[in-house]
């Protein structure tokens, strides 16, 4: 406990009740607020320092935390939901986010206690016409479509290809099997050539996962010496046959998951297999970019081992972020990942998101009272892809891979079958519709910044075209509604997270705009005054 507060008596809450503070900590501290009520139940509120808005997390930050917030899932799975009763004692705990000494300390102030989440901020009018106002986009980070990319799982359907292109993908993630392609000791690439062939047709490039074990080299994985020869081998006719086609590679596949490196994941054997297998790639293909296995979560300990025990050869960390927590989130652990990328030792290795999705039918679909068919799940859905991407964008990740392009299945109730752009038939989902809109809203624009100093859970993304303006603005706080209200002077109009137009309210020199975190991102398009 790093501080608390116990009132002189107990202090009633609202039903849609809420707590305020300002805090300042270092990036690799997790917080978290946690209140007792009259029932002597303790519930825990976790949050994070760092933002979008705030990297770094040097800057003060206020704190917003609806203490009933579980009907859109927004929390992880501590989340508590209201206290009941009256609040007894007020505190704040903190720990390390990664193994290792927490540098710095943590500042709080304000505490106050709301009777709603609810909050109305006005947009800045200088905030389309200087960057003093905005958190600077990282460098490389101006495009969206260079970095955004697919997972699929069926190689010969061009249908789905020109989808993907059509929604603004620019590259596809596909298993490149070990198994599948060596046989009695030669090596067979027809089904991945027709695929990259096709690929080339629509102007895309491919990320080849090599993976999994193979029958005549001893199984799944590879650990012995002669077994993660042969996967070398493996690895090194492939970059070889694919040499100047503009491929990248990934080895293996979350291997530091028991479902993936059973029985159980070893970072050391697993940096013995993407050395022996990065070295082979480059004998063949000096150029070749090599990333390690994208993680399943962000698993950082594992990362470290990883980065400690492997050679020079790659160019790039792979993490899968998935979370059962909004996807602005992701923005606490970019910084605690690059730390260790930007060793002396590692040169300042990339981070690249090679798998991340949320499903239509997942944890939140029960609060929704929805399943992967359901129009509240498929909504949620859109929602957060659009969210994800976003994010992925403004932290400047130079890749980030949706996962994945089409349903696995047709069972509404599986969380697998459930994570495509399209259902098992090929036909849209919102989240494709989304997806598509934010594509087609960004296109011929670069991203400059976040506007700062908006209230907490509140996100503005500043997109600079040639000719225009595009604000991307939405809210991440759940049972809350934000109203955003903003000068007219070069207003074009508004669109929603599907590309409908908006109607708004207010006079002729205001507008207002209601926010709602179901909504998700909503679009505001000005004329550039600066031109």
């Amino acid at each position: 406990m790093v501080a608390a507060w116990k009132p002189p008596k107990p202090i009633p809450t609202k039903r849609r009740g809420a707590v305020s503070l300002w805090v300042r900590a270092a990036p690799e501290v997790r917080l978290a607020l946690i209140v007792t009520d009259t029932n002597e139940n303790t519930r825990n509120y976790p949050f994070d320092v760092v933002t979008l808005e705030n990297p770094a997390g040097a800057n003060w930050r206020q704190i917003l935390i609806p203490l009933a917030a579980k009907s859109t899932g927004y929390f992880d799975e501590d989340h508590p939901g209201r206290p009941e009763g009256k609040i007894r004692s007020i505190g704040l705990t903190m720990e390390n986010r990664f193994p290792g000494p927490i540098n710095g300390k943590v500042e709080f102030d304000e505490l106050q206690l709301l009777d709603s989440a609810d909050q109305t901020f006005v947009l800045r009018q200088d905030a389309l016409r200087e960057d003093a106002v905005l958190e600077l986009a990282p460098p490389d980070s101006a495009r969206l479509s260079t970095r955004l990319g697919v997972s699929i799982h069926v190689l010969g359907d061009p249908v789905l290809l020109d989808a993907a292109r059509d929604a603004g993908f620019g590259l596809v993630r596909a298993d490149l099997l070990w198994r599948q392609v060596e046989r009695n000791g030669r090596f067979r690439f027809g089904v991945y050539d027709r695929l990259l062939n096709a690929l080339d047709a629509r102007q895309m490039r491919a990320l080849w996962i090599l993976d999994y074990g193979h029958p005549g080299h001893g199984g799944d994985p590879p650990r012995k010496p002669d077994d993660v020869a042969a996967f070398a081998r493996f690895a090194e006719e492939t970059a070889s046959h694919f040499k100047g086609r503009n491929v990248s590679y990934e080895i293996w596949n979350e291997p530091n998951t028991e479902r993936f490196w059973p029985p159980s994941p070893n970072a050391r054997e697993y940096a013995a297999l993407l050395n022996a297998s990065a070295m082979a790639i480059h004998r063949a293909d000096p150029s070749a970019r090599v990333a390690s296995g994208g993680l399943g979560r962000v698993d950082l300990t594992f990362l470290q081992e990883i980065i400690q025990a492997a050679g020079t050869e790659i160019a790039a960390a792979g993490v899968h972020p998935y979370r059962r927590k909004p996807p602005e989130s992701v923005a606490a652990d970019v910084p605690l990942l690059k730390q260790l990328l930007l060793s002396p030792a590692r040169r300042g290795l990339e981070l690249w998101d090679t798998e991340w999705g949320y499903a239509s039918y997942d944890y939140f679909s029960s609060n929704l009272r929805g399943d992967g068919h359901s129009t509240q799940g498929r909504k949620r859905q859109a929602v957060l892809a659009c969210r994800e991407v976003l994010a992925i964008w403004s932290l400047g990740l130079p890749l980030g891979v949706w996962y994945d392009l089409r349903n696995d299945g047709d069972d509404p109730r599986n969380p697998e079958h459930n994570y495509g752009l399209l259902d098992a038939h090929n036909n849209d989902k919102p989240a494709m519709q989304a997806i598509r809109t934010l594509t087609r809203v960004s296109a011929d624009h670069g991203y400059s910044g976040a506007v700062r100093d908006v209230p907490d859970g509140i996100h503005v993304l500043r997109l600079d075209g040639k000719q225009e303006k595009i604000l991307a603005v939405w809210t991440e706080q759940p049972d809350a509604q934000a109203t955003l209200r903003f000068q007219t002077d070069g207003f074009i109009e508004a669109t929603n997270l599907f590309g409908e137009p908006l109607k708004l309210k207010g006079g002729k020199d205001e507008a207002e705009i209601r926010l709602l975190e179901t909504d998700g991102p909503v679009y505001l398009k000005f004329s550039d005054q600066n031109r």
